[in-house]
């Protein structure tokens, strides 16, 4: 029986609105609860971003689905991935036509392609958010639409609300007209927005829908861009061209500077760089960890999903794990650009939070905001994220090792790592939640509290490594014996206390598995020892096998994926009810086989992760046993996973050649 939580225990559970606009909101949506289902299946969609904090999520059809503003984290004025009172639109596309034939994303490039075919011709559209990690940010999104033979009619439906339950329409006013183009004014939030366009427009619902129309012949195109006060809205389609090519070239400097990633893998590492490094902020120090908020990791189709979190912020684990993953392919500014964001973080000395808004705002101070039954087919809504001010006492390990790769280079910032150490000291064998997200609040159901959880340790412990050998790059050798005699500590420690069944289990008190123990094995390769070799090899074999296994301990594996945990064993404060298969688990054992020496089974598993890819080669955060997409959109840890993999691979594979070379000699 599926366990739910009632709308006054999530009401009780979660944070007050923050402040009137968003009880507003709140109070404003008692029509919209229970209303039919809408929302588009979340894994037929492509983001499409900048690499500066501009995205957009297209369906499959034509349409902009989900797109906030003036950044990735704002407010949204479309909304088809919820199920919002009123209904957005924003589709650029060929009369008659219900959808393209086809769309990809075009080599080497954020710019998303579709190709329409009608009884009269074939058109081609190219869609981008104007920038790249390599050039300035455009703060425009331009659509191109480009009769390739033949002749066709492109069509506009333009509607936008902003809010989050799309309160209120976005009433556009012409500013001028003529010589082939029109531009558009209107006060969208507290920000003006533009558009320009050459299509033949028409006004309806006093100015807040508008609908256009061009006949185009072939190598005729129909343009429409839109953007904040500070674009440079085009005014011809030559103009329109323009800003789409140099964004490709952009796109293309970047990734020729990904040198590392080559041989077997390299194809699909390139395009995971790419959708990664969309995700960025500014210049690249901060990265929102997936491109939507508020998509369920439980199945709506089974009652309503409560598992919704708001993504679009900047959690320290995955945050850092893009900056690794993407420097180890080649990135040369991220490292640096992610130190200069710590800077300006005002209580990182005392406190490193687990998340920041993307401009480092305080999450916690913000608060949360749920709305219940506008979700992603009638789940939880969710502005902000409760977690802001949690316990993980991984946290530090990700600072840690930005700090040790910055001191490799002879950047050593000692006030800032001697502060981050004190808080990793401070985190010894302490209770926290985990590298998930338990919720111990005093009404949670399920009993969720806080544990000394062993993958939060020894990741702690890593911290602990890297502080070590800085301080003693830094000449202060007592401060490094200190620390690296700490860190000695930890695994003992998790032999001792956490190991049943001859297996790492999540915590002394909880004898069950749980994945993030992979992120250990991966990340902290000065704490285990050759002699934990079998315990590693023994506790991935272990989470990999089948749920349905007999045997002590429950595995991980449901059909071609991972859960991070079974659900009721592991009691974490939400839910009793199973969660979906989370796809970076599958990459994360296929890594740790790699480093095992277990390539063909390492092989196996990255054709299953790469499986659940859509058909632009981007993923969910999980997938139900089916096959039905679940969770935020281009959700960063996968395309890490898939990163680290090709490049551990090719490593691995010249192993092998080397060691044979030498034998035959």
């Amino acid at each position: 029986m599926r366990s739910e939580l009632s709308v006054l225990l999530q009401r009780m559970r979660w944070r007050s609105p923050a402040n009137a606009a968003a009880t507003a909101v709140v109070a404003g949506i008692a029509d919209v609860i229970g209303r039919k289902y809408t929302s588009p299946d979340i894994g037929d969609t492509a983001v499409i971003g900048n690499g500066h904090g501009r995205l957009a999520v297209f369906d499959f059809a034509g349409n902009v689905c989900s797109w906030n503003v003036p950044f990735g984290h704002g407010v949204p004025v479309c909304n088809g991935l919820y199920d919002g009172s009123k209904t957005t639109a924003f589709r650029l596309g060929v009369a008659g036509e219900d959808r393209p034939t086809d769309i990809r994303f075009k080599a080497n490039s954020a710019t998303l392609v579709s190709t329409w075919t009608s009884p009269t011709g074939q058109a081609r559209e190219e869609a981008v958010m104007v920038g790249s990690p390599t050039t300035p940010d455009g703060n425009q999104l331009v659509r191109r639409l480009t009769c390739e033979r033949g002749s066709v009619t492109a069509t506009l439906d333009f509607r936008l609300r902003y809010g989050h339950a799309g309160e209120q329409p976005v009433q556009w006013t012409v500013l001028r007209s003529g010589r082939g183009f029109t531009e558009c004014v209107a006060t969208v939030g507290n920000v003006k927005m533009f558009f320009t366009t050459n299509m033949h427009l028409t006004f309806e619902e006093g100015g807040t829908s508008v609908r256009g129309s061009l006949l185009l012949k072939a190598k005729k195109s129909a343009f429409f861009a839109v953007g904040g006060h500070d674009s440079l809205s085009p005014r011809t389609d030559k103009e329109a061209k323009r800003l789409i090519v140099e964004s490709d070239k952009g796109w293309l400097k970047y990734v020729q500077s990904l040198r590392n990633l080559r041989g077997k893998y390299a194809e699909i590492a390139l395009r995971s760089a790419i959708n990664l490094r969309l995700l960025g902020f500014g210049n690249g120090g901060s990265f929102y960890a997936a491109a939507t908020r508020s998509l369920p990791e439980d199945d709506p189709r089974l009652g309503q999903a409560v598992r919704c979190w708001d993504y679009l912020k900047d959690w320290e684990r995955d945050g850092v794990l893009t900056v690794l993953s993407l420097t180890d392919a080649g990135d040369p500014k991220v490292l640096l650009a992610r130190y200069q964001w710590y800077k300006k973080l005002h209580d990182i000395r005392h406190r490193l939070a687990i998340m920041h808004e993307v401009d480092g705002g305080n999450v916690a101070s913000n608060l949360e905001v749920v709305i219940p039954g506008i979700g992603h087919r009638g789940s939880v809504y969710r502005v902000g994220n409760g977690a802001g001010d949690q316990k993980q006492h991984d946290w530090i390990s990700y600072a840690a090792e930005v700090c040790y790769r910055l001191a490799l280079q002879g950047l050593i910032d000692l006030e800032f790592v001697a502060s981050l150490a004190v808080q990793a000291r401070a985190a010894m064998f302490e209770p926290c939640s985990g590298v998930w997200e338990i919720r111990p609040a005093e009404n949670q159901e399920n009993g969720a509290k806080l544990r000394v959880y062993a993958s939060a340790q020894i990741l702690n412990g890593q911290a602990l490594a890297y502080f070590s050998k800085i301080f003693e790059m830094a000449g202060e050798q007592e401060k490094a014996r200190e620390y690296k005699a700490l860190a000695a500590k930890v695994m003992p420690w998790v032999r001792d206390e956490c190991v049943k069944h001859g297996v790492i289990v999540a915590a002394p008190d909880m004898p069950v598995l749980d994945s993030s123990i992979l992120l250990a094995f991966m990340q902290a390769p000065d704490i285990f020892e050759s002699v934990d070799e079998e315990l590693v090899r023994a506790t991935a074999l272990a989470i990999d096998a089948p749920h349905t296994a007999a045997g002590p301990l429950k595995g991980l594996r449901v059909g071609k994926g991972h859960v991070r945990y079974h659900a009721a064993e592991f009691q974490d404060g939400i839910s009793l009810a199973e969660e979906g298969l989370f796809n970076n688990i599958t990459g994360w054992l296929a890594i740790v086989f790699l480093l095992l020496g277990m390539p063909r089974r390492a092989e196996t598993l990255m054709g299953e992760l790469m499986g659940i890819l859509n058909r632009v080669r981007q993923a969910t955060e999980e997938n139900t046993p089916e096959g039905h997409a679940l969770g935020n959109l281009n959700q960063a840890y996968v395309y890490q996973a898939i990163i680290w993999f090709a490049l551990l691979f090719e490593a691995l594979m010249a192993e092998i050649e080397e060691a044979l070379a030498a034998e035959a000699v």
